[in-house]
């Protein structure tokens, strides 16, 4: 009887064990699968040190229809929501970055202002070597210089942001840094007695 127990108490244990093992090989932990490779972005913006501007408490002091470019600095912030990034390899095929923490990620915009630099979390993607990446963004929540708060939503699902790139190499266990300049010059403008948003990466030297 004792011996039976003791086999039980040993069957248990192993089940248990084998269990946590499972759990802890599962995608989206970090863990890289066999033929993966990790894949950091970086980014930065086109605009310089922000100059205050006298705004009105309406908007900005412009002609309705106005495309011109520094808008953010009407801005105090400007949150945007990115609820996912894809890249094209280069037989044409889209693969999802697996991003830890998962989307989605709220990035300010307007902080970049004066080449500061903000680093997403790090992702996987196939060992393969990529000439496109996608940046889908569903929500812009600003806050002016007089302190209101303006959502921006966008046409439809989402904004999406198709960045043709310089071919860059995810290696098998390696990890990849991808600069990506977000147009903050151009990404604001005022139509129609309110505030859009049009985003635009371009891409930096890898």
């Amino acid at each position: 009887m004792l011996n039976r127990r003791r086999l039980s108490s040993v069957v248990m244990v192993l089940a248990v064990g084998l269990v946590l093992v499972a759990e802890g090989c599962g995608s989206g932990d970090g863990v890289l699968g066999v033929n993966e490779g990790r894949v950091q972005f970086l980014l930065s913006s086109d605009a310089e040190a922000a100059v205050p501007n006298a705004a009105s408490p309406e908007g900005p002091v412009a002609t309705d229809g106005d495309h011109g470019h520094g808008y953010h600095q009407f801005f105090q912030s400007a949150s945007v929501t990115f609820s996912s990034i894809l890249a094209r390899n280069v037989d044409g095929v889209l693969e999802n970055v697996t991003l830890d923490p998962p989307p989605p990620i709220t990035v300010d915009v307007v902080s970049m202002d004066g080449g500061k630099e903000i680093m997403l979390p790090e992702g996987q993607l196939p060992a393969a070597t990529y000439d496109q990446v996608v940046v889908v963004m569903t929500w812009v929540e600003g806050v002016t210089l007089d302190g209101t708060t303006i959502a921006i939503t966008p046409p439809g699902g989402g904004w999406t942001a198709i960045v043709p790139m310089c071919p860059f190499v995810v290696g098998d266990g390696g990890t990849t840094t991808v600069s990506l300049k977000f147009m903050l010059n151009q990404a604001f403008s005022w139509r129609n007695s309110r505030y859009h948003f049009q985003p635009r990466f371009v891409c930096e030297e890898i």
